[in-house]
């Protein structure tokens, strides 16, 4: 099961982009989710196309550059970007998307202190 903590662990593990787009584990990906999900890589413009989500989805296609890191787990692939991590179904063309809260600055909490008192 992925709870809130794992999604944590994954931001605070995956934090990084890899040096280069070949260090990622797409051969995983294709293996674990590229059949349900109709996954595509276009290497011209190189840039990955999910067909899984809708079109209209800021998801749907993303630069490769942006990905992080592949994660698999025992029911979901993962595809972890700065700040969000789509998850794929392995076994359905099911996914769900964490989008990451942003942080506060020390600027942001300090007005926020000044605010409230």
């Amino acid at each position: 099961m992925i709870t809130n903590q794992v999604i944590e662990a994954i931001y605070k593990k995956y934090d990084k982009r890899p040096k280069s787009i070949d260090s990622l584990d797409f051969a995983l990906l294709f293996e674990k989710a590229g059949l349900q999900h109709d996954i595509l890589i276009d290497p011209e413009t190189n840039e990955m196309t999910i067909s899984s989500i809708a079109e209209d989805s800021p998801f749907h296609q993303i630069p490769l550059h942006n990905i992080n890191a592949i994660v698999p787990f025992e029911e979901w692939t993962a595809i972890v970007m700065h700040s969000s991590i789509i998850f794929l179904n392995v076994k359905k063309p099911i996914n769900s998307i964490h989008i990451k809260a942003p942080s506060l600055s020390l600027w942001d909490r300090i007005k926020g202190v000044a605010v409230k008192a």
